[in-house]
């Protein structure tokens, strides 16, 4: 999103919203092991519903 021109308010904040969840959720991060927020997530529910 260097330079990206939208073609309206509503076209940037969906673009935006796609790049947010992109970055935050689905790319790997080296502070969580090389793993995705997601992925993290996903284990931390699977731990917790086995120890309920």
């Amino acid at each position: 999103m260097n330079t990206h021109w939208f073609l309206s308010l509503t076209d940037a904040q969906s673009k935006i919203e796609c790049w947010r969840q992109e970055y935050n959720g689905f790319r790997l991060h080296s502070s969580l092991q090389n793993l995705t927020p997601d992925e993290v997530m996903a284990a931390a529910l699977t731990v917790e519903l086995q120890n309920a």
